[in-house]
């Protein structure tokens, strides 16, 4: 009983010298720390994706045309990745889809079949993918190829290759530089797995989201405190 009372005192002792070194207002260099941090968590919340398993739409997959066509669609951010990585089982040659993305919602879609399973040759020039985006005014670019796998109990196709690296860099540096976002995804047997997300430096900007801490620091104490708070943990 002594024992746990002792350790009760010392966490309490904790926490007040916590609060007192804690209620005064953020540094500069600390709101931009929370400020970076505050807005992962906001780029996160928008490219968060529903990892179930889809069905596919058996009428879409089946008008796919392999030398490569633009459809309209409309479908809800989120659930996207899962209904390309339905559209891509059982391919087997790879296959490639870009999204593009508005307000949470895919509107645009390039699909191309490649030239074998390993070569997944976007028909699309990089430059045509920015001009598109820039010309609807997309929020983002998605990037979806599959990784035929002739033996699943085996071979794990769910990781990209280094030319997929690179070449996921490459349009993010163009698509970035024009305001765009872009994440990629490789789809094996059904599922996605996002290996890129690069965000554009105006997408919800940090300067902005150091102005709403800004407004609200050196306001109170109790504020300074909930700051520090979420900037620690």
């Amino acid at each position: 009983m002594e024992a746990a009372l002792a350790l009760v005192s010392i966490l309490g002792l904790i926490l007040v010298i916590f609060i007192l070194t804690h209620i005064r207002p953020l540094t500069e260099d600390e709101v931009k720390v929370l400020g970076t941090k505050r807005r992962g968590k906001q780029i996160h919340r928008y490219f968060s994706f529903d990892r179930s398993q889809f069905g596919a739409n058996k009428e879409f997959k089946r008008r796919m045309k392999p030398s490569g066509k633009f459809y309209r669609v409309r479908e809800r951010l989120h659930e996207f990745p899962a209904i390309a990585a339905a559209l891509l089982k059982y391919k087997k040659h790879e296959w490639i889809i870009v999204a593009f993305e508005r307000n949470k919602e895919i509107f645009f879609a390039w699909l191309n079949k490649g030239l074998d399973r390993s070569s997944v040759s976007l028909h699309l020039k990089a430059d045509d993918i920015v001009k598109t985006a820039s010309a609807n005014n997309a929020t983002s670019v998605l990037t979806f190829h599959n990784h035929p796998n002739p033996d699943p109990n085996y071979l794990d196709c769910t990781k990209p290759s280094k030319q997929d690296i690179a070449t996921g860099e490459y349009r993010s540096s163009l698509l970035n530089g024009c305001g765009v976002n872009l994440a990629s995804f490789v789809c094996e047997r059904g599922r996605h797995y996002q290996y890129l997300l690069s965000p554009a430096d105006s997408f919800l900007p940090l300067k902005h989201i150091i102005k709403e801490i800004s407004e609200v620091n050196g306001k109170s104490r109790s504020k300074n405190l909930a700051l520090h708070i979420e900037r620690i943990f």
